[in-house]
């Protein structure tokens, strides 16, 4: 059974190795045409790699009203204050599991996401996004929301989207260098409804987020059709100092911070490792019970084709377990740097080859390959322990080492492989501890 998965995961990547070639013809050229995305924007967005502000405003106002381009299928009125743009992007992983927390093998594919994208303008004011997911055999709704634009310091969205406190959080999904997030995103909410204002100022040199989410849990999704019994406030300023300056081997440094305050009841969401596999979780009859505040500091840099970003983050939350009460402060952060060795720019929003793959022109047509690194750590609160988690089945701290591997075929094809390496620390010496998970995780992403 195992060597029938090996050979179809083989099938499909020299698929995409077709795929890359039969789509030289039309992206072998270098990609100067292409508008970046603004790295204000990237600083706040949502999903930074498709934002429908800046679909809406990259295409001229005289516009066919049905037209399939590089980046999509587009529908517009004639004058293009109406747009719609359909595109999307799909995952196909392969997880080799030396050894789990149980020191178990484990081979399995999976679809990670499936997700078409429906964004675009209404009458050159309102931007809107519907972002279905169904990956992982769990259909739901990622995303749904409007955003009046009238004003760029001040844009106005409601519906559900990411809430703006962690770098990695708000980087969007198909532009991650590691397959999947690392520890310090654990403590970070992820989509939830509310309304913020957002915008940017000084040339792009600062961009503000601020908002009210109906959501609390760590490293969560909220759910769309049900209220949550928690709320929150949430708040992130991002400075990039030297935006405008003409030395370009610091023009992508930034600096910011993130945090939140709100109110949390019910159930808590357990920790897992970048295996997605459970390492801490709390007592079955442990309930959020009041106060929960983060804070985020976190940076980044990126000049040529290398690239460092990092973060810190603390989540304190209030815990009731029967008649006992007490604070929860749970930290974690983490540092990663890739660079690509075939000498593209680097990105916060992205990676985007100059040239595709052509096999027989060697390594000038490679494609864009990045080499990647990461550490990872998260530390619960020994105060958790008995009152809250069972000390002999949640470990107190997780370590994760990671190295990756990726092959931008062309501007639609990415392969990728990531070997990570968690080691656990329980919160009692006497106590044996998890397995250290080993995981080979590769993946095949297919994007328009």
């Amino acid at each position: 059974m195992k060597s029938a998965k090996h050979l179809l995961l083989t099938t499909l990547v020299l698929a995409a190795m077709a795929a890359g070639a039969c789509a030289q013809t039309e992206s072998s050229q270098p990609l100067s045409d292409e508008t970046p995305i603004p790295m204000a924007q990237a600083a706040l967005s949502v999903d930074s790699s498709s934002s429908a502000v800046e679909s809406a405003s990259t295409h001229p106002k005289s516009s066919p009203p049905v037209s399939f381009r590089r980046d999509g299928l587009w529908f517009s009125t004639h004058d293009g204050a109406t747009q719609l743009h359909v595109h999307g992007y799909a995952q196909l992983d392969d997880r080799m599991f030396s050894a789990n927390t149980q020191g178990k093998e484990l081979d399995t594919f999976l679809f990670r996401r499936i997700r078409p994208l429906f964004e675009g303008t209404l009458f050159n004011t309102v931007d809107f996004r519907f972002m279905p997911d169904f990956g992982q055999n769990n259909p739901q709704i990622q995303e749904a929301f409007l955003e009046l634009k009238t004003f760029k310091f001040a844009k106005l969205r409601a519906g559900k989207f990411k809430e703006p406190i962690g770098l990695e959080v708000l980087r969007s999904d198909r532009d991650l260098t590691f397959a999947e997030r690392s520890l310090a995103s654990d403590l970070i909410p992820l989509r939830y409804i509310g309304a913020q204002l957002s915008g940017s100022v000084l040339s792009d040199s600062i961009a503000l987020a601020a908002g009210y989410f109906d959501g609390s849990s760590d490293g969560s999704n909220g759910v769309f059709t049900q209220w949550a019994h928690s709320n929150e406030a949430a708040a992130r300023v991002f400075f990039r100092p030297f935006a405008t300056t003409d030395v370009s081997a610091i023009r992508q440094f930034g600096i910011g911070v993130g945090g939140s305050a709100g109110d949390q009841h019910g159930a808590i969401a357990g920790l897992k490792t970048v295996g997605q596999t459970t390492f801490f979780k709390y007592s079955s009859t442990a309930l959020a019970n009041g106060q929960h505040n983060r804070l985020s500091p976190q940076a980044y840099y990126y000049a040529g084709p290398f690239g460092l970003m990092g973060e810190y983050v603390i989540s304190s939350q209030q815990v009731l377990n029967k008649s006992v009460t007490g604070r929860v402060k749970n930290e974690a952060w983490q540092i990663a740097g890739s660079v690509l060795l075939t000498g593209e720019k680097n990105s916060y929003s992205g990676v985007r080859p100059r040239n595709a793959t052509e096999r027989a022109a060697g390594f000038r047509r490679l494609g864009a390959v990045e080499l990647a690194v990461r550490y990872s750590q998260l530390r619960v609160d020994g105060d958790a322990f008995p009152l809250f988690a069972n000390p002999k089945t949640a470990a107190q701290s997780a370590k994760e080492q990671g190295i990756g591997l990726n092959w931008y075929l062309n501007r639609y094809i990415k392969l990728e492989t990531d070997y990570e390496h968690t080691g656990f620390r329980m919160a009692s010496s006497t106590v044996i501890p998890l397995h250290s998970e080993n995981v080979l995780m590769n993946r095949i992403q297919l994007a328009f």
